[in-house]
C-alpha cells in the first residue's frame, strides 16, 4: 500500500484517512488540514512508516513526508525511452531522423535503447564517457548501422539523455533525476487514469504491480 496526501476541503484539525483501491491498487488517502505544520506532518509520516508504508503520492505542492519517499516514475519512463524519443520524431521520415543517445556509461539500458532506435532512425549519434565503442560495434554488427560520436556527424534533431551531460541539446528527453518529457506524457491503452492522482507516479505503480503491461502504456501529447 502507498499513501496519497492531498489538502482536505473541509476545515479540520486532524488528517482524514480513507483506504481506497483505484484500479485495484491499495491506497491510503490522507486529507491534510489547511494549517498543518511541518513538525506534525513529519510525525504523521513517521507513524505511517512504522506501520509499514514506505512510499507516497501527493498533490501538487503538498510538501515532503520523510521518512516516506515519493513514488518515482523514472523506471517506467526509461523503459519507454525509445518510444518517447520516436514520438518527438513522428512527423519526420525514418531516413531523415537524426537522434542522439547520451549518458555517462553505455550500460544494458543504453544497449536496449540503441537496439530499439537503430532500425527506426536514419542516424543514431552516441555520446557516452564509457562503453561507447562496444555499443557502437554491437549496433554495427546487429543492424549494419554506423553510429558516429556526437559532434562527428550531422546535428541531431532530438536527444535522449540517461545521465547529466556537459552541454544540453534542444528537444532533449532527460531520463535522469526528475524525468523531463517535453510535450509528451504516458497514458493507458484501455480505461482512464483517476485525475486526482499524479499521472506518471500512479502509472508507475500500475506497471510495477502488473496491473498495466509495458505494451499497455502509451506515449502521447501532454495535453492528453
Amino acid at each position: 500500500m502507498v499513501a496519497y496526501f492531498y489538502p482536505a476541503e473541509e476545515r479540520r484539525l486532524l488528517p482524514v484517512y480513507e483506504v481506497v483501491a483505484p484500479w485495484g491498487l491499495p491506497v491510503l488517502k490522507v486529507g491534510l488540514p489547511h494549517r498543518f505544520s511541518s513538525r506534525r506532518r513529519e510525525r504523521m509520516a513517521r507513524r505511517l512508516y512504522d506501520r509499514g508504508l514506505r512510499r507516497y503520492l501527493s498533490a501538487e505542492g503538498a510538501g515532503k513526508f520523510l521518512p516516506l519517499v515519493p513514488v518515482d516514475p523514472l523506471p517506467l519512463c526509461r523503459a519507454k525511452g525509445a518510444e518517447l524519443l520516436l514520438a518527438l520524431m513522428s512527423q519526420v521520415e525514418v531516413r531523415e531522423r537524426r537522434v542522439a543517445l547520451r549518458g555517462s556509461q553505455a550500460d544494458p539500458l543504453a544497449w536496449a535503447l540503441g537496439g530499439a532506435l537503430c532500425p527506426r532512425v536514419g542516424a543514431l549519434l552516441l555520446d557516452f564517457d564509457r562503453g561507447e565503442e562496444a555499443l557502437s560495434r554491437h549496433l554495427r554488427d546487429r543492424y549494419g548501422a554506423v553510429c558516429l560520436h556526437l559532434g562527428q556527424g550531422p546535428e541531431p534533431q532530438a536527444a535522449l539523455e540517461l545521465a547529466p551531460r556537459p552541454e544540453s541539446l534542444p528537444r532533449t528527453i532527460a531520463l535522469w533525476g526528475r524525468a523531463e518529457l517535453p510535450g509528451l506524457t504516458l497514458g493507458v491503452a484501455e480505461g482512464h487514469l483517476p485525475p486526482e492522482y499524479p499521472r506518471l507516479p500512479f502509472l508507475e505503480l500500475l506497471w510495477e504491480t502488473g496491473r498495466v503491461s509495458l505494451e499497455g502504456v502509451l506515449v502521447g501529447p501532454e495535453a492528453e
